[in-house]
Parts: C-alpha cells; structure tokens; sequence
C-alpha cells in the first residue's frame, strides 16, 4: 500500500498506481501544504503561503482518472475503504485522509533545533 504527502503525491501524480494496480490502496497525508517545508520554512520566519496547497481534492483526481476514492475525515470514514474492499477491492482506491498541519514530527523538532544550533556556531 503506497502513501505520500498531499504535495509528494502533487509532484509525482503521473508515476502513481491509478490504473496500473490490479489491487491497490493508495493513502494521501494531506494536510493542505508541503508540511515539512511549512515546519522548516516557518521555523525560520520566512512566509508559508507559496508552500500551501488549499483546495486540493485528491478524492476528485483520483475518480477523474479512474480510481474510486474517499475522503477521510473521521475513522468513520473508513467505511468507504472497506465497502471497496467488500466489493472485491479491483483496481486502485485513494484515501484522502484529511489532517491538521499543526503537527509537527519529532524528528524534524530535532533537525529544525540543531540547524539554528549549527548556525549559531558558525556566526559565533
């Protein structure tokens, strides 16, 4: 089962499973941005607005190019993934799993720390 960042998956749209996998579950992080960069580029004042990615319908994309698809808000929402499945699962389904861009992964807590560490080194 792939998944990818809403904005991996923006870069990388034409190398995707739809319509090549006989079976496939194809789950889309998308928090509305390029998060990591938002965390990165935030982290250091710079402005987050060319790293966003509003209104993406990844659901919509998906279906236009002959996959089945849902979006995911709520473990609820599952339900649509296993209907697909129940129905025997064929071709590609895409999980537009909706999330907060709030948060913010421990590693990069640490990579954002030891980059303004590493420079103040350097300035002294």
């Amino acid at each position: 089962m792939p998944a990818s960042g809403d904005g991996g998956f923006l870069m990388g749209l034409s190398e995707s499973l739809i319509g090549a996998a006989r079976s496939a579950i194809v789950v889309i992080y998308n928090d509305a941005a390029y998060g990591a960069e938002i965390h990165q580029c935030g982290s250091q004042g710079l402005t987050e607005k060319p790293m966003l990615t509003p209104g993406v319908d990844f659901s919509g994309v998906a279906r236009a190019v002959g996959a089945e698809s849902a979006v995911i808000r709520s473990l609820s929402d599952l339900s649509a993934l296993q209907n697909w499945i129940d129905a025997g699962a064929r071709g590609t389904c895409v999980a537009d799993c909706r999330m907060t861009s709030s948060v913010r992964a421990p590693w990069l807590s640490e990579w954002i720390n030891a980059n303004r560490a590493r420079k103040a080194a350097v300035k002294g």
